[in-house]
Order: structure tokens, then C-alpha cells, then sequence
């Protein structure tokens, strides 16, 4: 009996070491492999995400239009100087919804510099990162009266119309080999936790970017193309492991004239707390044709003030007795979100059949949103005569907030005006989305698209909206 048990213990510990030396080792053979996948398809702001072995790169991989260019890119890059260019417009049109015909056009120019400190003075480990944009155009959402998370084009909103805005600007230190970096500056929060470079396959703004029940549910969480004081940083204790935690100022006039919608307003003078997050990543690849997989488990909390949703000062229902809602300290947003390639279609992190999915909680009782969830699939190169063709469809659903509802439903049956830019009582809201990205030459790709929202705004009143859409991306 003791002897089995020994037997069984050593097994036990032979087994523990194999899949810790699985982890360990192989890093720079991963570092090599994948690096940094960006969005292919729309604006280069992933350029922080955590979904490759490494961490921050210098500058986003990316393609260039103009060969020229590239080839003045790359010997900038020898001295540690990065700059990226790019074009973003997204037009649809509505095909029913009682705004049959209605169109809608928005663009983004988008400016990005990086600086390699190690290169230009020999400051080991440091790069800086800035981004400036100008957009502007027509939200055809706001034609229909949708408010909520959807957005037929995602690159309007956050700051539009606006000559020269200020995205980011901070700096990353590399330590301990890699494994630790620490990042400081104006950042959003989005480009760090609860992002990926698949999001942004997709027009629609409830899934583009990240989930944007987050963003909506609190204010504190911070999304391109705003940003706020912060800190973040990332270790990664084995590889395909990360953890990372953040803090951020939580603005909720980030994106208004309020504070500064043009992002050049360096006080902290409407700041009303602090959102801080926190994210454990899983980042596994199967069998020899490196099947990655990401999948990632955040929680965050915003210290801040905020109004609850169905009650009083005293307790009581806000809508009947028509005094000021009462307020609670700090908001809770938990997410948990995943995606793996099932069938591998050539070389490049995104080159495969991927699935997704993810679910998002908001605080019930302040947020405007309880739960979103989506399910989707990415496929890219799945034609062997186009290998950067991208197919992609994914459905996303919002529900209410319940204590929300409640209350939309008392001033409703009092023919009072909604909360939470409604007209009706809300509950739920679905979108489907269905886009092929097509890759022109190097650096250009045009996309149509097609979405269908069911219960825009979340209300059962309004009729169901499908728009055909149409997303050209071109990088100098």
C-alpha cells in the first residue's frame, strides 16, 4: 500500500513538472511564432492587447498601401521610430424599420507614433505610444431612435467631429526579461482588458472594440477613443499565463464638451473616482498546428457615486414618490470571455476557424444594463485563393437592468417621460451581424456587411431594423 502511494506520487509529480516545464520553456519559441495579432480589418488600436506570448511590440505588424512607405518604415524602425497612418470609413443603410432607404456615412484618420527609448538613447525596455485621430459623419443608429450599445458604424462616436483628437498617450517599462510590464499615462481601459482583435471584424458598435455593456454600464470604464490617467500592469508567471490589474480615473464626461471632448484636458477637474480592474488570462495552443485559444476572467470596481436605479433617498420607489434616487458607492463589473481556433489555415495568429463567446454582468442596481452575451465565429483564410479574406457572424444580447425597469414601467403607466433614453418600458435587445472582409492589395480591404437588430433600444415597440453596411480600411 505504501508503495503504490509513493508510486502514485512520484507519477503525480512527474506529471506536475511536465506541464510546468510545457509552460516555461518553450516561451521564446512562442515569442517567435505569434507576434502581436492586431484587428486586420479597422483601426490598429489593439496594439496593447495581451493576446500573443509577448507583451506590448514596438509597432502594430501591420501592412502598407504604399511601398515606399514600408520600405521608409523599416528603416525607421532600425532606429526606433514607428509612425502608422490610416483610413477607416463606415457607410450603411437602412432596408426597413419604417427608415427604409436612410443612410449613414461616418470616417476616422487615424495618426499613430511609437518611440523605442532603447534604440534612440538606450533606455532598455521603454516605449512610448501616441494616438490622434479626426472623425466625423452620421450615426444612422440615431435615426431610429437606438441609444442603447448599438451602433450600425462603430468608428462614430467617443469624441466625433472633432478635428485633431488626442486617443493615448503613455509609456511601457519592460522588466524581468519580459515577463513584467509596467504602463502609465492617458490610457483607456479597452485596450488592455476585455479586448480582443477579433471584436473589431464586426461594424456594429455593441461588439467592436470591446463588449460595450461594459462601457455603457460604468462610466469608469474608459474606451478608445477616450482616455483617462491610469497605470496597468501585466506579468506573465509562465507562458500562455497573464495577469494584470489596472487603475484608472474614472470620467463620466470623458467623451462631452463638459470636460473636453477633443482629449487635451489634462486636469483631473471631472474625475469622480477610480475604476480599478483586474484580468487572469489563459493563452493555450493545441497539437502541431498551434490551435491558440484565448480566454480571460476579469473583474472590476469603480469607487465612484452612482444613482440606483429604482430607489429613493428613503428607500422608496424613485418614480412614485418623484425625490432623488438614492446613491451608492462603487460599481462591480465582472466579464468572462474566451476564443479558440478549431481549424488552422495558415501561419498568422489569425489564420484559422475561430469561435467566440463571452458574457458580461453589470451592478444591477446602478447600471443600465445586467448581462450581455454574444456568440460568434471568425474565419480567415479559409479560401485558398484568398488567404486574408475574412468571414464573420456573430450575434450579441443586452438585457435591462431590472430596478431600471421597474421603474421605466411606473412613469410609463403615468405617461411620464422614460429613463434611459427610452420611450417604452425596455427589456431585451438581440443583434446578428454577418461581414466579409476582403483583402484588395497590401494595406487595403473592403468589407460589406449586413446587421439585423431585433427590439432596437431594448423596446418591444419598435420594429426590427437590418441595414446593409459597407467598411473600407486602407493603411498608408
Amino acid at each position: 500500500m505504501v508503495k503504490m502511494m509513493c508510486q502514485f506520487f512520484v507519477i503525480r509529480s512527474r506529471v506536475f513538472w511536465m506541464i510546468f516545464l510545457f509552460f516555461l520553456l518553450p516561451s521564446q519559441y512562442a515569442l517567435a511564432q505569434y507576434r502581436g495579432p492586431i484587428s486586420q480589418n479597422a483601426p490598429s488600436f489593439s496594439l496593447d492587447t495581451p493576446t500573443s506570448y509577448e507583451n506590448t511590440p514596438f509597432t502594430p505588424p501591420v501592412e502598407h498601401a504604399v511601398p515606399e512607405w514600408a520600405k521608409l518604415q523599416k528603416k525607421w524602425n532600425k532606429y526606433g521610430v514607428g509612425i502608422l497612418i490610416d483610413y477607416t470609413s463606415e457607410s450603411a443603410m437602412a432596408l426597413n424599420g419604417g427608415h427604409g432607404g436612410s443612410a449613414g456615412y461616418a470616417h476616422q484618420i487615424g495618426a499613430e507614433l511609437d518611440l523605442d527609448w532603447e534604440k534612440l538613447i538606450g533606455w532598455s525596455g521603454f516605449k512610448t505610444h501616441a494616438v490622434v485621430i479626426n472623425r466625423a459623419g452620421h450615426n444612422l443608429a440615431a435615426d431610429f431612435g437606438d441609444r442603447s450599445l448599438n451602433g450600425f458604424q462603430e468608428i462614430y462616436g467617443g469624441g466625433g467631429n472633432v478635428g485633431v483628437k488626442l486617443v493615448f498617450l503613455y509609456g511601457t517599462q519592460d522588466l524581468w526579461q519580459d515577463r513584467l510590464q509596467i504602463a502609465v499615462g492617458k490610457m483607456p481601459v479597452n485596450i488592455d482588458f476585455s479586448t480582443s482583435p477579433l471584436f473589431c471584424t464586426f461594424m456594429n458598435k455593441s461588439i467592436c472594440g470591446n463588449p460595450k455593456s461594459l462601457t455603457r454600464g460604468d462610466p469608469g470604464f474608459g474606451t478608445y477613443p477616450g482616455s483617462t490617467y491610469a497605470t496597468r500592469i501585466r506579468v506573465w508567471p509562465l507562458h500562455g499565463i497573464y495577469f494584470q490589474a489596472g487603475v484608472y480615473g474614472t470620467n463620466p464626461d470623458l467623451a462631452s464638451n463638459a470636460y473636453d471632448r477633443a482629449g487635451y484636458n489634462f486636469s483631473t477637474n471631472r474625475y469622480t473616482g477610480v475604476y480599478i480592474s483586474a484580468e487572469l488570462g489563459l493563452i493555450p495552443s493545441f497539437g502541431k498546428h498551434n490551435l491558440v485559444g484565448h480566454y480571460k476572467f476579469g473583474v472590476a470596481y469603480d469607487t465612484a457615486n452612482y444613482s440606483n436605479n429604482f430607489l429613493d433617498i428613503n428607500g422608496n420607489a424613485l418614480a412614485l414618490t418623484g425625490k432623488k434616487a438614492q446613491k451608492r458607492n462603487g460599481k462591480t463589473q465582472v466579464w468572462l470571455e474566451g476564443d479558440q481556433m478549431i481549424i488552422r489555415n495558415g501561419n498568422g495568429p489569425l489564420h484559422g476557424f475561430y469561435i467566440m463567446a463571452g458574457l458580461i454582468r453589470n451592478d444591477p442596481e446602478t447600471a443600465p444594463y445586467l448581462y450581455q452575451y454574444y456568440v460568434g465565429a471568425v474565419n480567415r483564410g479559409f479560401l485558398k485563393s484568398r488567404p486574408k479574406d475574412m468571414l464573420g457572424i456573430v450575434m450579441t444580447r443586452a438585457t435591462a437592468s431590472p430596478g431600471l425597469v421597474a421603474t421605466q414601467k411606473i412613469r410609463y403607466a403615468a405617461h411620464q417621460s422614460l429613463p434611459g433614453n427610452a420611450t417604452f418600458p425596455q427589456s431585451h435587445l438581440t443583434m446578428l451581424e454577418v461581414s466579409y472582409s476582403i483583402h484588395v492589395w497590401d494595406g487595403i480591404s473592403i468589407q460589406p456587411d449586413y446587421q439585423l437588430i431585433l427590439r432596437p433600444n431594448l423596446q418591444k415597440d419598435k420594429k426590427s431594423i437590418s441595414a446593409f453596411g459597407f467598411r473600407l480600411h486602407a493603411v498608408l
